[in-house]
């Protein structure tokens, strides 16, 4: 949940950031490459990768979305800013899942997210639901992520 004309690169520089594990896993310099790129098939790496974006979930669970995952992302959608506007973004209710045991996205910056959201569009502030979970609380814990998201409907 990017703010308006703030590359999501920028991100990983700010202190609210500190902690983030996936910017260890890079197996190469995103500027260099033009891709965001991780070893997905590399043994060495699994803990790691488990570690960032599927605590909290069973083990054949993250193997298998470890399994499911790109080994590259275009850099275009981390490095091109995006313009939120009133009209559109603005006027959409925003609900954030705020995922306390995230390795991926610490809390800092999660609360960062919410505060620019708010911020940008104090007349729609974002509706916050907290789950004790790491990044894939849909894997995690489906069932309650579940009651969240029909709640919304």
């Amino acid at each position: 949940m990017p703010a308006s004309d703030t590359p999501c690169i920028t991100y990983p520089s700010l202190p609210e950031a500190e902690g983030q594990e996936p910017l260890g896993l890079l197996a190469a310099d995103p500027a260099a490459v033009g891709a965001l790129r991780v070893d997905t098939t590399a043994d060495d790496l699994r803990p790691a990768i488990r570690s960032a974006f599927y605590g909290g979930v069973d083990q054949d669970v993250a193997d298998a979305a470890i399994a499911l995952l790109g080994c590259e992302s275009p850099t275009a959608m981390a490095t091109q800013p995006i313009t939120l506007t009133a009209q559109r973004w603005g006027s959409v209710p925003r609900t954030y899942v705020l995922c306390t045991q995230d390795n991926t996205i610490p809390v800092a910056l999660q609360r960062l997210f919410i505060t620019q959201a708010d911020s940008a569009f104090p007349h729609n502030r974002t509706h916050v639901v907290t789950l004790e979970s790491a990044h894939a609380p849909f894997l995690s814990m489906p069932d309650r992520l579940a009651d969240v998201i029909a709640g919304l409907v």
